[in-house]
């Protein structure tokens, strides 16, 4: 397995634990923004000069790039190149010579990557989970894109869904940091007004979003259905493998399916898992929300109450300073109190009393007549529950002397004969006696549209029907 610093050069991290970070960061953001109109990330090196120049000159502080801390370098120009240097040295940029003798300064691989981090964390731009799963549910709708459906379908579903679960979960770790933000310098009288009016939308936008438009119900039932046909179905499980040990460089074949399986299993997982966050994330919300709402309504609260009153002692010593020697004796005639009030703390005694233990009831014994026919209730209570066995003799009538008939000569009138279509498919793969066939024809009526599928009577042994 590999270590980060295994891959990264020594000094990668150099730039930014040293005395002059803050100016190595910017430069690097500032090369990085120089490269968005270019076709790679490469720039005449005078370009990047010349923007770094730019920048120091906006800058008075000096920098010094040798070992000796009092050699500053005082001109923008010369920092911008000394700057230019010591990023090479450390890892994050690189130098190109053209034929034409003009040098081009290239941005790492790695270079690349953490400063993208960089960029998002100082943006700190919030997700969009909604089209994060419209995403993920057009992908695995597109029929076209199963001709390869590793590198067009499960590679990018995958990525989706890791996306949205991390974005979700960084949001339930910082809800209390995302609260304050919301509230900083507010008046108070806003901040109460805001809670009581965005009591959902106050820390996530894009969240409550997600949960007004139910995408989640809407489109989770769909994404299931087409990873578990991914499984099921033996074509697009070997495109699947073919296309794993293509592109991830994988030369053992049942290692590639296990990953693919693996992949598979792990988007569902997070998919049923997405209520459980979005209710922690909730939980944590209304916690913190009243919080931050009975803090305020203290600094509102004033009157004659003890709360008012302790109120306006704090209110007033914090306007003190250290000068001040005297204060207002009437300050500390908090009246006390002399009964209790409904505010108060005092928990109220409870008082146990024990009854008398009603009799324990003897066993009712039964019959062998009634324990048959308990034991026949049961059997046919539980018959009712398991469509297999009907499905199977619907089916066989439905064969008569045929050996197939298709899906589309079954009527259907209601909602009970589409299930039934629906059932013929999903116990096909375990059944003994019929199997399924996938056709290209797509059936529609004024109840219902589906694929159309062709149905066929199994062979038992002996080669018969």
């Amino acid at each position: 397995m590999k270590n980060l610093f295994s891959v990264l050069p020594q000094d990668f991290f150099k730039p930014l634990v040293s005395r002059y970070r803050d100016q190595y960061a910017d430069c690097l953001l500032a090369i990085y923004s120089s490269y968005k109109s270019e076709i790679s990330y490469g720039v005449n090196r005078e370009n990047i000069v010349a923007t770094l120049t730019e920048y120091f000159n906006s800058r008075t502080d000096e920098i010094s790039f040798g070992d000796d801390d009092g050699d500053f370098e005082k001109d923008a120009r010369s920092k911008a190149q000394g700057t230019i240097n010591y990023l090479k040295n450390c890892g994050w940029l690189d130098f190109e010579d053209e034929k034409n003798y003009v040098q081009n300064v290239l941005l790492t691989d790695n270079a690349v990557s953490f400063i993208r981090t960089m960029n998002e964390v100082i943006r700190n731009e919030e997700t969009e989970y909604q089209g994060l799963i419209s995403q993920i549910h057009a992908v695995l709708q597109n029929e076209e894109l199963y001709s390869k459906p590793y590198q067009f379908i499960l590679k990018n579903v995958a990525a989706s869904t890791e996306q949205l679960v991390s974005s979700l979960k960084k949001l339930s770790i910082s809800i209390k940091k995302h609260i304050d933000r919301q509230t900083k310098n507010k008046e108070l009288n806003a901040v109460l007004e805001l809670f009581a009016t965005y009591n959902d939308e106050i820390v996530s936008k894009s969240l409550y979003r997600l949960k007004i438009s139910e995408n989640i119900g809407r489109f989770r039932q769909s994404i299931k259905i087409n990873l578990d046909k991914m499984l099921s179905t033996p074509q697009i499980m070997n495109d699947l493998v073919s296309g794993y040990m293509e592109i991830e460089q994988e030369e053992n074949k049942d290692i590639a399916r296990e990953k693919i399986v693996g992949i598979i299993v792990d988007v569902k997982s997070a998919f049923e898992n997405l209520d459980k966050i979005i209710a922690d994330i909730d939980r944590k919300n209304n916690h913190y929300m009243k919080n931050a709402a009975a803090r305020a309504k203290f600094e509102l609260s004033s009157g004659t109450n003890q709360e008012g009153k302790i109120n306006s002692i704090l209110r007033y010593l914090s306007e003190f300073s250290d000068d001040d020697e005297e204060l207002d004796g009437d300050l500390f005639d908090v009246f006390s109190q002399k009964f209790i009030s409904e505010e108060s703390v005092k928990k109220i005694p409870e008082k146990k009393s024990y009854d008398a233990v009603a009799s324990i009831q003897a066993a009712e014994s039964l019959t062998r007549e009634e324990k048959e026919l308990r034991k026949k209730l049961l059997q046919d209570r539980q018959q009712l529950r398991i469509y297999r066995k009907k499905i199977e003799d619907f089916v066989s009538e439905r064969f008569g002397s045929r050996n197939s008939f298709l899906a589309s000569e079954i009527k259907i009138e209601n909602r009970k004969d589409f299930e039934t279509l629906i059932y013929i498919r999903l116990f096909a793969q375990s059944s003994r006696h019929y199997s399924v066939k996938r056709t290209t024809n797509r059936v529609r009526t004024d109840k219902a549209e589906f694929m159309d599928f062709e149905i066929v009577k199994k062979k038992i042994a002996g080669g018969k029907i």
